[in-house]
């Protein structure tokens, strides 16, 4: 009795009840509120759906979650048999465990990336320090600071998906334990809110990374006031930066 579930036949199963839907990849994509990409992976083999899509994905194509788990359809006024609801509890426990092994690949992957960015842009603003004193130093370190927090959050803490609430309601706020986002007139829900995670992960390693070079370069071409000028425009153009990606994947994806 095989207790693993089975990648391909499982896409194929997929792929042949969207298609008796008569539904493209992205039109079941957009039903699921994940991308035509994730579907795409799915039918083809190379990734199985996170555990919490299985009830979605089966009201969807019109089957229930334990034919969504056989790959095929079960034959109806038929009892499951013990040894069969066993196995289905193994592979659905298999999705579950495959789901949190490549979770905890990406998570990973994200903690090398935060700490070359934390390194990095913490070693530039100490020099920058050094260099220039404490005039230039607060602002800087300051936004640093906000940077690296809400980096760190992002990328390792921030839910990945929403509640179902959110795809039923216009909900313009995001609150987990001490952290609340606020954005009047932009509403979340799991269409957009992948994307919103991306873009902001993004934009807060560039920030970490390319604030404090960016003044250090300033303060070693730019003379007085002007130097002053401009180290304060990056710094409001990164303030800006924290905040313009949420709203753009917000919006964009809405």
């Amino acid at each position: 009795m095989d207790f693993e579930l089975n990648k391909e036949k499982f896409g194929e199963f997929i792929a042949e009840l969207r298609k008796e839907k008569g539904m493209t990849q992205r039109e079941l994509a957009e039903r699921l509120f994940v991308s035509d990409k994730a579907v795409s992976k799915w039918e083809r083999g190379q990734s199985l759906p996170d555990i919490t899509m299985l009830n979605p994905l089966a009201k969807v194509l019109d089957v229930t979650a334990a034919e969504l788990l056989n790959c095929g359809k079960l034959e109806e006024n038929k009892n499951i048999d013990v040894s069969q609801v066993g196995e289905l509890v193994e592979k659905a426990i298999s999705l579950s465990d495959e789901e949190k092994e490549a979770a905890g690949k990406a998570k990973r992957k994200r903690f090398f990336v935060y700490l070359a960015c934390f390194i990095i842009g913490a070693a530039a603003t100490y020099y920058f320090y050094l260099n220039n004193g404490a005039q230039y130093y607060q602002s800087l370190i300051v936004i640093e600071l906000l940077a690296a927090i809400f980096g760190a959050y992002f990328m390792f803490f921030v839910k990945e998906r929403l509640p179902a609430y959110f795809d039923d309601n216009k909900v313009d706020y995001y609150t987990d334990g001490f952290f609340r986002l606020h954005t009047p007139g932009v509403y979340y829900n799991n269409r957009n809110w992948s994307y919103v995670i991306k873009n902001t992960r993004i934009s807060l390693m560039v920030i970490m990374v390319a604030l404090p070079i960016a003044a250090i370069l300033v303060r070693t071409f730019f003379k007085g006031s002007l130097s002053y000028a401009l180290v304060t425009v990056f710094s409001i153009s990164a303030i800006m930066g924290i905040f313009t990606p949420i709203y753009y994947g917000a919006i964009r994806h809405k």
